[in-house]
This record gives C-alpha cells, sequence and structure tokens, in this order.
C-alpha cells in the first residue's frame, strides 16, 4: 500500500533493484571457462623443453653465421681496381639494413673505382681468429672475427698490414644470414 504524502515533504523518486545475479552468473562462467583454459594449457605444455634444447636449436646454426662472416670477411677484404664491381655486387646480396646502405654508399660511386686504378690500389687479407658466434636472437647473430690486412699501392708496393678485430651483426632474412652491421673494434698496423 502506498503511505500517504503530507503537504511540504519531498517525494523521494521510486528505486529500481537490479538484480546482480545475471551478471555474477556471467562473471562466474567465464572466469570458470577462463580457468579451464589455462589449466589445459599449463597440462599439455612440454616440460621436456630445456635450456639445453635452446643451445643445441642455436649451435645448430652457428656454422651457417660462421660461413656467412667468413665470405663478408673475405669480400671485404680482398679487392682491387677491377674486381671492385664484382666484390660489391656479392656483398650487397648478402647484406641487408644499414650496412648494405653503408656499403652502397661506398662503392655505388665511380669515385672509388677511379681512385683505385689511379692508385693501382689493392688489398690481401684473411682471417686469424674467429668467427666467435653468439645468438642475441634466434634471428639475430652477432660474431667476433680477427683479421689481416696488407693493401698495396703504387706508391707503396710493399703495401702496410694491418689486424683488425671486426664484430659483424647478422639477421636472418629470406631464409638465410645478411650482414646488417660491421663495426672494427679494434686496429693494429705493423
Amino acid at each position: 500500500m502506498d503511505t500517504p504524502v503530507e503537504a511540504g515533504q519531498p517525494v523521494a523518486p521510486a528505486r529500481r533493484f537490479l538484480r546482480p545475479v545475471p551478471v555474477l552468473s556471467a562473471l562466474l562462467v567465464f572466469s570458470v571457462a577462463a580457468a579451464g583454459a589455462f589449466a589445459t594449457l599449463w597440462l599439455t605444455k612440454d616440460d621436456d623443453f630445456t635450456s639445453a634444447d635452446v643451445a643445441s636449436y642455436l649451435d645448430a646454426r652457428a656454422p651457417a653465421v660462421a660461413d656467412r662472416v667468413e665470405e663478408v670477411m673475405t669480400l671485404l677484404l680482398n679487392y682491387d681496381a677491377t674486381s671492385i664491381d664484382e666484390v660489391g655486387d656479392q656483398l650487397l646480396e648478402i647484406s641487408t639494413g644499414n650496412f648494405f646502405d653503408d656499403y652502397e654508399d661506398l662503392v655505388g660511386g665511380e669515385n672509388l673505382q677511379k681512385a683505385l686504378r689511379q692508385a693501382s690500389a689493392s688489398s690481401r687479407g684473411q682471417i686469424l681468429d674467429g668467427p666467435d658466434v653468439y645468438f642475441r636472437h634466434p634471428s639475430e647473430a652477432a660474431a667476433i672475427v680477427t683479421v689481416t690486412q696488407t693493401a698495396q699501392s703504387e706508391s707503396n708496393p710493399a703495401g702496410i698490414t694491418t689486424d683488425y678485430v671486426f664484430r659483424v651483426i647478422l639477421i636472418r632474412a629470406g631464409g638465410e644470414w645478411k650482414a646488417d652491421d660491421v663495426k672494427i673494434l679494434s686496429t693494429d698496423s705493423g
């Protein structure tokens, strides 16, 4: 029954009570479903995957990285005025990113070829130690390599021999390892 309202008293709005049961029921169903999904994932996870498996996986890829580093170093160390175009094309094919851009800028113009021809310049080198390969990510590797290089020219036929320590960063792109960054870490001229 309605109670009479006296004059001068404020009238309170009618209250509607929300039924929390449907909302709580929906949250309970969702929570149970999520818990069931996580429990299923937990029970079916591969417990046999260890750090030794990761090491084995990466160790199996290290020879391909080492081969690519050796190829990059051989191309960088061995050239002359007659082969710089061919060497440059080969190096660009196995390069990507920053190293590709930097090397393309270096060999892209005719100034380098002209300077090498005028000086009768050439370079011969070889790897002394390494490459020592380590992985930053399954698709990114780094290698440290020590090399020696003898650069000769018409004005210095005996040449200057320099030992270098390089760090080469490689990225797996298109199913193969490509040089992304090549840095000289130290030099020693003898």
